[in-house]
């Protein structure tokens, strides 16, 4: 069904939903992956997974700088959590952690969650986690650690397509099964079978790990105990954590945003000139609206991850690659200057 050499799940899932739709779809050069070619009726089109050919070069260029990203939102007015940004350890560091006590130290133009530590609390952690970020990046960026639940939006030419909740992955007692035998029941699940060839919902979680056992400790557990039925144990901890180093369980909730916060979404995503954005919200509830005091955005990206709205670990599975495709095929973009 695939052209020899297609691995990257957002191209089988763009190439699938093309030939389902009646629309021929094929990698631009043989045996890369980074440009797909869609064609429909006379027209031709180029693009780079999820990176649509109405993506300016311009809006490609600010999400890479983390820093330009937030000052442009908050011209737009939108809540992101405070923030400073610096070339390593010192007294503004010192300063701004005392002023917000918890905060997340992350690289200035890194992606995909390289280098970045949650819910740092002490000038020690900081300085672990600022010469971490530093591996990543010439310039940290510290921010205020925002206490909540993280959403993932995903808009698609000026319209919210889906939106999912994510947090890291836990095991739920039955009554009779170990933490231990859970976690080898989720490892054997996470691998699923699907349309476009195997899934994976999660990485590999470690059974015998000093990051899990740290975890059961701090909810008085090990992981030989038998949760009772309905129990969640949490299997990491977002306490002075890499961000990369968690795996998470996304669930849809799409029906559940608040209307001013799908506004604020969008709103975002047209404040970068980005058409096909997702957008990384953490607050305490995604059904009331957003404010600087209970939540904040926390990035905008150009190239977002769609598997997870279609393969949910719960949730409704959302049709957003057709969204997409129909745009590409249909739409000129809707964007504010």
């Amino acid at each position: 069904m695939f052209p020899k050499g297609i691995q990257n799940l957002q191209n089988r899932l763009i190439l699938s939903k093309a030939l389902e739709m009646g629309i021929d779809c094929k990698p631009l050069l043989a045996g890369c992956e980074d440009f797909l070619e869609l064609s429909s009726q006379d027209r031709r089109i180029i693009i780079n997974k999820t990176r649509s050919h109405h993506l300016p070069l311009i809006a490609g260029l600010l999400v890479k700088n983390k820093q330009v990203c937030n000052m442009l939102l908050e011209q737009q007015g939108m809540p992101v959590p405070s923030y400073v940004v610096l070339s390593g350890m010192g007294e503004e560091a010192v300063r701004f952690l005392e002023v917000n006590q918890s905060i997340v130290v992350k690289p200035l133009d890194a992606s995909s969650s390289a280098g970045v530590t949650l819910d740092v609390q002490t000038v020690q952690e900081m300085e672990t986690a600022i010469e971490g970020a530093l591996a990543h990046s010439a310039s940290i960026m510290l921010q205020r650690f925002v206490r909540g639940i993280d959403y993932r939006v995903l808009v698609i030419n000026g319209a919210i397509a889906a939106v999912n909740k994510y947090r890291p992955v836990f095991v739920e007692g039955d009554g009779i099964s170990t933490i231990k035998e859970l976690i080898q029941r989720l490892n054997q699940e996470r691998l699923q079978l699907t349309h476009i060839g195997e899934y994976e919902a999660f990485p590999e979680l470690e059974e015998d790990s000093a990051q899990l056992h740290q975890a059961l400790r701090a909810q008085g557990a090990t992981s030989e105990d038998v949760p009772s039925l309905g129990r969640q144990i949490e299997l990491y901890l977002l306490r002075n954590s890499a961000a990369g180093n968690i795996s998470e369980f996304y669930m849809d909730c799409t029906e559940d945003m608040h209307e001013a916060n799908a506004l604020m979404a969008i709103q975002a995503a047209n404040a970068l000139q980005i058409d096909v954005a997702g957008i990384d919200i953490r607050c305490s509830d995604i059904r009331v609206p957003i404010t600087k005091e209970n939540g904040g955005i926390l990035e905008v990206n150009a190239l977002p991850d769609m598997t997870h709205h279609v393969f949910p670990h719960r949730g409704t599975t959302r049709d957003v690659v057709r969204m997409y495709i129909e745009y590409l095929v249909q739409h000129e973009p809707v964007l504010t200057p």
